[in-house]
Order: C-alpha cells, then sequence, then structure tokens
C-alpha cells in the first residue's frame, strides 16, 4: 500500500485536473446514485482527514461564492445573473443541488464560449492594427452581461492567432488550425458524462477543504491500473490546466522531459506533433487524458511539444522513453574548483526498495544507501567539501529523509510527526551513521518539497549545512486514501514539523543564502493555496545543536560576487521586464512582433552568459539554441557555481 500512495502521490494532481473536461469515453455509464456518494465523501472526510470540518455547519454563501470561484478562477466563464441565482438557492434543504447546479451552469456557459469563439472565427474579420489590449490576471468580478463576455471571447481567440502568427503561421492558415482545435473541443464537450460532472464537482468541493483532497471513482483506478504499474512511457510529466491549456505542473526525475532541460514546471503545451515530421496538432481546450493519450507512446519515438511560457512560444523535440514512478538514481561528480577538490551529489527524489527492504535483506537499493557510497569514495580521494543538490526532489520516502539525514549528524531527532490524534512521533536515534564530517552545501529551489525539506531544514536546525538556493515548496502535510460508497478520497491525516517545532508546512525552508531564479516562485509553491493548512508550532524535540556560523561574513561575500556577476545582473533585468509586462498584452500586431523580436535577443544574451559559466560554446543565434541536442552530462550551471563558491568560503573561514 505505501507503494501505492507513492504512485498516487506522482498522479493525484493530474486525476483532479483531468475531470474538467470528462474522462475517455468508454464503458457504460455506471448507475450511482451521486447524492448519496456526496453524503459519503462528507462524512469520510470528517472521520478521517486531521482538519478540523464541521459537517453540520460548514456551508454558508461565502463557501459557495469559493466553490464558484474554484470552477471558474480566471472569472472568464460565468456572468453576475448566474452567480445570483445559484447564491439564491437555500442552504440546508440540499447542499448537493446547489453545487450540482454549479457544474452544470459552468460547462453550459463553457460550452456557449467555445460555440461564440466558432462563430467568430467563421465570420469576423480580426483588425491586428486596432490598439487594444487583453488583460492577463484575473479579473477581480465575473462578466456583467454576455456582451461584455463575449467581447473577452473576441479578445482572446484574437491573441492566440497572433500568437500562431508569431510562428510564422499566415492568418489564414491560423484560422483554419483554430477553427479544427474548436470544433475538436466542441465535440468533446458533448460527450461529457453525469460521471465527469461529479468528479468535478468532487474534486473542487474537497480541494476547499483541503488543498490536497481529491477524489477517485472506482473507474479512475481501474483505467490507471496503479496497483500493477509502476512505470509507463511518455515524457514523465505530470500536467494540469490553466486557462484552456495544458500546463507542466511537475517534472519526474529520470523522465525525458526533465532531462532534456528545454522544458519546465510552468510551461504550457500548445500543439503536439508524432515523429520528426508529424503535423502539429492545436491542444488547446482538449481534455487532458486526450492531451496526455497523444503524448504517450512507445519508447525511442519522438514527440514533438510546442511550448508557451513568458519567453514566447518554441517548439521542441524530445524521445519518449521509460518512464518509472520509483524515480531515478542520485549521482555524483567530482570537481576541480579554485585550486580545491569538491564533490558533488544530485539527489532526484527520495527513493527506496520497499520490497528489498520488507525480506530484511542488507544492501537495498536506496537513496541514503547510494549517497553514503559517495560519501566513502569522496573521503578516500580526499574531497574537502560538498554539495548536496536537492532541486526539483519533490520528496519520496520518509525512512529515507530521516536515514539520509543521519548521514550528516552524530545522533537526536530528525522530523516531528503530528497524527490526527494530536500525538507526536520522533523520528529520534542516539545511534550515530555519520558518514560525512567535512563542509557541507545544500541546494534547493522551489520545487524541492516534502522529505526535502525535512532533509533541508534537520541540516539547517542542526547548523550542520549552509542552505542556499530559493526558499521551498513548503509541504509539510503526510496523505492517506479512505473509501467512500463508489470510490476513495486522499486527505491530509498527518503534519510533519522540524526538530525546532518550526512547520515547514508553507513556510518551506528559507535558505540562508539566496541564489536568485529566474522563475517566479510565487503561486507555485503551497502559499498558492488560499485555503492551504496553517499550522501552529508544537514543542521543540531535544537535540543538540553544532555552532552557529557567522553568516553575516558570508551573506556579504555572497552579495558582492552576485553584484559582480553578468549573468545575475541580466537575470535581473528580464525580471524587471517581465514584471512591467505582466498585466497586459497587446493586441497590436506590429507591437507584437517587435517585443517578440526583443525578447528572444534578451533570452539569448542570457543563456550564453549562462553557458559562459558553464565552459560551453555559446550561441550564434536563437534558432540554434532551439535546435539544440541535450546530453546527460554534468552540467555547471550558476547556481551550482554560486554554491560552490559559497562552499569554498566555507571550507576557508571555518578552517
Amino acid at each position: 500500500m505505501k507503494k501505492l500512495n507513492m504512485v498516487l502521490k506522482q498522479c493525484s494532481k493530474l486525476f483532479l485536473l483531468l475531470l474538467l473536461l470528462g474522462c475517455s469515453d468508454q464503458n457504460i455509464e455506471p448507475d450511482i446514485d451521486y447524492s448519496n456518494e456526496f453524503d459519503s465523501i462528507i462524512n469520510e472526510f470528517y472521520e478521517s482527514s486531521i482538519l478540523d470540518f464541521n459537517k453540520a455547519d460548514y456551508l454558508d454563501e461565502e463557501f459557495i461564492q469559493d466553490f464558484l470561484k474554484k470552477l471558474d478562477p480566471q472569472k472568464t466563464v460565468f456572468i453576475e445573473s448566474d452567480i445570483k441565482d445559484i447564491l439564491d438557492m437555500e442552504i440546508g434543504i440540499n447542499d448537493y443541488l446547489i453545487f450540482k447546479k454549479s457544474v452544470e451552469k459552468f460547462y453550459k456557459r463553457f460550452n456557449e464560449s467555445i460555440m461564440y469563439r466558432i462563430k467568430l472565427l467563421k465570420s469576423y474579420n480580426f483588425d491586428f492594427e486596432k490598439d487594444e489590449y487583453i488583460f492577463l490576471k484575473s479579473k477581480e468580478n465575473y462578466f456583467l452581461n454576455k456582451v461584455e463576455k463575449n467581447d473577452y471571447q473576441r479578445r482572446y481567440l484574437k491573441n492566440e492567432i497572433i500568437l500562431l502568427m508569431l510562428d510564422e503561421k499566415p492568418y489564414k492558415e491560423a484560422i483554419k488550425e483554430l477553427l479544427q482545435s474548436y470544433s475538436d473541443r466542441a465535440s468533446s464537450l458533448k460527450k461529457t458524462r453525469e460521471s465527469d460532472k461529479f468528479g468535478l464537482l468532487a474534486n473542487n468541493f474537497l480541494s476547499l477543504l483541503d488543498p490536497h483532497s481529491s477524489y477517485f471513482s472506482k473507474r479512475d483506478l481501474e483505467n490507471w491500473n496503479l496497483r500493477m504499474n509502476l512505470t509507463f512511457e511518455g515524457i514523465g510529466a505530470i500536467l494540469g490546466y490553466e486557462n484552456e491549456k495544458a500546463k507542466i505542473e511537475e517534472l519526474m526525475p529520470g523522465g525525458p522531459a526533465i532531462n532534456s532541460k528545454k522544458i519546465n514546471v510552468g510551461d504550457k503545451i500548445i500543439r503536439v506533433g508524432e515523429g520528426k515530421e508529424g503535423k502539429m496538432i492545436n491542444v488547446i481546450g482538449w481534455r487532458l487524458d486526450d492531451i496526455v493519450e497523444r503524448i504517450r507512446g512507445e519508447e525511442g519515438t519522438i514527440i514533438k511539444l510546442e511550448i508557451e511560457n513568458e519567453d514566447g512560444r518554441n517548439v521542441i523535440e524530445l524521445e519518449r522513453g521509460k518512464v518509472s514512478l520509483e524515480e531515478s538514481d542520485a549521482s555524483k561528480e567530482i570537481i576541480d574548483f579554485n585550486d580545491r577538490k569538491l564533490g558533488y551529489i544530485k539527489v532526484p527524489s527520495f527513493y527506496s526498495d520497499t520490497e528489498c527492504l520488507k525480506l530484511n535483506t542488507y544492501a537495498c537499493k536506496s537513496a541514503t544507501s547510494d549517497v553514503q557510497k559517495f560519501l566513502r569514495d569522496f573521503r578516500f580521494q580526499g574531497i574537502d567539501g560538498l554539495i548536496m543538490d536537492l532541486r526539483n526532489n519533490g520528496g519520496g520516502y520518509l525512512h529515507e529523509a530521516d536515514s539520509l539525514t543521519r548521514l550528516f549528524i552524530e545522533y537526536g531527532p530528525t522530523v516531528q510527526i503530528k497524527s490526527p490524534n494530536a500525538d507526536v512521533i520522533i523520528y529520534n536515534s542516539w545511534k550515530s551513521n555519520r558518514s560525512w564530517s567535512k563542509p557541507l552545501v545544500v541546494l534547493v529551489n522551489k520545487f524541492s518539497a516534502s522529505a526535502s525539506e525535512i532533509f533541508a531544514g534537520a541540516m539547517q536546525d542542526y547548523n550542520r549545512a549552509i542552505i542556499v538556493g530559493q526558499t521551498t515548496f513548503g509541504k509539510g502535510s503526510v496523505q492517506k486514501f479512505t473509501e467512500t460508497i463508489n470510490g476513495q478520497i486522499k486527505l491530509t491525516d498527518s503534519l510533519y514539523y522540524r526538530v525546532t517545532g518550526e512547520p515547514t508546512q508553507i513556510f518551506g525552508v528559507k535558505p540562508s543564502l539566496e541564489i536568485p531564479s529566474l522563475i517566479d516562485g510565487d503561486g507555485l509553491g503551497e502559499d498558492r493555496y488560499e485555503n492551504a493548512i496553517k499550522p501552529s508550532k508544537i514543542d521543540i524535540s531535544w537535540y543538540y545543536a553544532n555552532d552557529e556560523l557567522s553568516m553575516d561574513i558570508y551573506l556579504t561575500k555572497h552579495e558582492k560576487r552576485l553584484s559582480e556577476s553578468k549573468y545575475f545582473t541580466e537575470m535581473n533585468k528580464i525580471k524587471r521586464y517581465r514584471e512591467s509586462n505582466k498585466e497586459k498584452l497587446s493586441l497590436k500586431i506590429i507591437a507584437r512582433r517587435l517585443s517578440y523580436k526583443e525578447s528572444k535577443e534578451r533570452n539569448l544574451k542570457f543563456i550564453n552568459l549562462g553557458r559562459e559559466i558553464s565552459g560551453e560554446n555559446v550561441f550564434e543565434d536563437y534558432e540554434e539554441y532551439l535546435d539544440r541536442e541535450t546530453k546527460d552530462d554534468f552540467v555547471l550551471d550558476a547556481e551550482i557555481d554560486q554554491s560552490l563558491k559559497i562552499l569554498i568560503d566555507l571550507i576557508e573561514i571555518e578552517s
């Protein structure tokens, strides 16, 4: 069951979002009383969750408004009369009917939007010289009426056409492609079943109670066959859904996507093509299960993806591979840097061969055993200091976070777990397993989560390492599964805390020395959930910490290096530019073409500064960058470069 939970942790986000536009049109619709199933969900959540929930008195107007906002977060689907109709329904008679009507209204309005865009594509003459804009941030209010909403539909569609034209696509061809895409979406919506609608209802409802809670019908679990298969062939990405586009939510360690270094969390998938010469198909608005099905394929075959991010749109080519949900291995490097021999270990996840452990077999495969071998080798070769790279490490097994921590401390607690009955379990040991006592730097980023935060937090609390990078994700909760009448729900049943009693939930682990990132961390971590679990502090667990480091000395040196770095200076320029252009986009083609050209020039300069740091040849033009071949070889990027310099400071100052 633990292995199943690990896999479900990886896929649950996808399950939730798949339901927005329905599931595959297969099998006979089951005869289910969804009102009873809804009641079952509420009862199971009340009985099993660690959170305070009063099932007799949870529903009020604010909760209903929050539910409607979950359905339509950018307020581009409903109009104000819809909201009034739903809020006028009497609370306490049949709560399920309020949510059911909300979902029915959502599907109706969304279908109207698709049909109106098809009408525009067939008959409207778009003016690309008109000085108008489309606003990028979520609206504060719902549309007053259909006239206001239809004007937004026109501008939204105009922006889609412009994006295709920026990709050198003629106007008529852009219209033809979008018309086909929207016709497919209209056809897909017609296949929506009651089970699809209930899935959307249940998941949005549960997410208001607990952002990590979600609903799985029996068919969901059977379709994915997670109990039997821990590998599949594809690119290794978890997809979400934002503003009608598939969005990269997570990249799986060891998968083709993360290994390509061409795709990042937050990127959106616009078009998909099969093979090197295959036609690119626009997938905006497609159901996520259909997009996933198109992306997945046989190992060794080629998939082309058109990716959209803050830099514009680019087509990338990936070779599909076998993606294992049991993660990939840690790796090591020895780096000669400033006349020092330094060690580097990349830990992509806290993996463990649990079947081997059940047999009480020694030398089982795990993150801890692999890292311990590396440390033994580093000691033999006289390595002066070590960097542990936990960037993009989303977690894994709790026992691995505990055992890996013990390779770097003498003894004592590593983490505290608070259960539903308020008992606190302390992972503690007075037996030393320390394998490394020399200087240590831990590199983290916004996508370091869960078990990564346990390890980084312990290293910081014991004053055992300098934590560098960006504030981590902030996930300090543990989920479990419980059955309903016709399915299962995932919910939070415990929280974990640092040995100091401080939670990592929401707050994450804040680095002692920050290394700036081009990726804006706002809205990517646990704090993006308005109803994120807000834990209080618990009692400290008794432990021995090393003497505190005089961080002022390190901070002064670090900030001086950043200020003198051409790479980070250019990064700040790009961030300022993006900040000044995040409110709206011009719908004037001349202005957009100029902005697109300038953006590519800025990005190329920044990319080449990074290649200079890593000792690679610079690109002559942006097209050469897009056509680059990626290698599995270790690359000394700007963040590792800064971490190495901090490690040198640590070695020299502490010695």
